[in-house]
């Protein structure tokens, strides 16, 4: 039976959360279900969705938002007036403005879905929100569960929180153009590292990696994708070091695959994450992958296909680093696996129809 859904989301910015609520939009509405997308006003989701011809609602929210009833009662309005049968909620604010609003609206099915591993604090508008307005929770990771659950079961009962990891349309992205930003040296090695520049992606890590590696006397090159409010820092310091030889910031990609077919080896030094869909992107292009052993990684990385490190550990990190350099074999096997991995564990396709039959209200 064919339903229609709202994505609530109110990034400004483009992230995994809001490539996840675009594709499953679009997912959805290729099933043949309405779909419609809530967020703010100049928001990427928006804009991206927008030009796929999805309805877009635009609301200016904050974190006070859900004390004035003007707003909760314009969202009720629109819960209505489409006849939403699910929203799917992603900020804390989306969570008590959306959340409250669409239960106003006698929305059947009400879903936070949760990507960051981060605790959660125990509050009582939290047990509120969690025990009596939303439904279901969705996580991406095993991770961020354990996060929610960190204070056992007096914020939410296990059972209400499902684990659907992220999919990723692995033919598409096999069979998408890039084009390489940086030839490839015989004679050194290129180290891709792609996300938002903020400290969560904990870019600054490799600025002591580049100097250890100098040190040990080994050839590399950083390619440094991605835009953020570290910019300006990151490459202050590049220049304070002396280090401009060896990083080359790219700026942000529409196309991620450009600096993943132009590098040799992906790293990722993020102190936290819900699910790395750029380490599954790293895997297909059959990059070997060393990340810190934080939140999910170690869900979707194994020893065949990575290394998994103390979180800034600096010293550890440049030995997979150099291990790799040494024995390029290893390197091609190591890509070749992660590939493997991905295509048996995170095609969209198994993965939608499952996180569709869990977004569909099932009374």
């Amino acid at each position: 039976m064919l339903k229609s859904f709202c994505f609530f989301n109110t990034v400004d910015e483009w992230g995994g959360g809001e490539r996840w609520h675009l594709d499953m939009a679009l997912y959805l509405r290729l099933k043949g279900h309405r779909v419609m997308v809530i967020t703010q006003p100049g928001a990427v989701l928006g804009e991206r969705a927008q030009k796929q011809d999805i309805v877009v609602f635009n609301i200016v929210l904050n974190n006070l938002s859900v004390l004035n009833p003007f707003v909760l009662h314009k969202l009720a309005n629109i819960f209505r007036s489409n006849k939403v049968d699910t929203v799917v909620l992603n900020l804390s604010r989306d969570l008590k403005c959306g959340g409250i609003s669409a239960q106003m609206a006698g929305v059947k099915n009400i879903i936070y879905r949760r990507g960051s591993d981060r605790s959660v604090r125990n509050y009582f508008i939290n047990r509120y929100l969690y025990q009596k307005v939303v439904t279901g929770i969705l996580t991406n990771s095993q991770a961020t569960k354990k996060a929610i659950l960190s204070d056992g079961n007096s914020l939410v009962n296990s059972d209400k929180i499902t684990v659907i990891p992220n999919g990723i349309d692995i033919k598409s992205f096999l069979n998408k153009d890039f084009q390489i930003r940086q030839p490839k040296q015989k004679s050194s090695i290129v180290l891709g590292a792609l996300g938002r520049l903020e400290i969560q992606k904990n870019f600054e890590f490799l600025i002591p990696v580049a100097i250890e590696l100098k040190e040990r006397g080994i050839p590399f090159e950083f390619l440094i994708g991605g835009k953020g409010s570290q910019e300006s820092r990151l490459k202050s310091i590049v220049d304070e070091k002396d280090l401009k030889d060896v990083f080359h910031f790219l700026g942000f990609l529409d196309n991620p695959k450009d600096l993943l077919m132009s590098s040799d080896v992906f790293l990722l030094p993020s102190l936290w994450e819900g699910f790395g869909y750029v380490i599954v992107e790293a895997s297909l292009s059959e990059l070997p992958i060393v990340a810190f052993d934080v939140s999910s990684n170690g869900e979707v990385i194994n020893e065949s296909t990575g290394f998994l490190t103390p979180p800034n550990d600096v010293s550890k990190f440049c030995d997979k680093i150099v291990y790799l350099y040494e024995h390029p074999d290893q390197r091609k096997s190591m890509g070749q696996a992660g590939r493997n991995h991905v295509v048996k564990n995170f095609e969209s396709s198994k993965i939608f129809d499952r996180i569709e039959s869990y977004l569909i209200p099932k009374f």
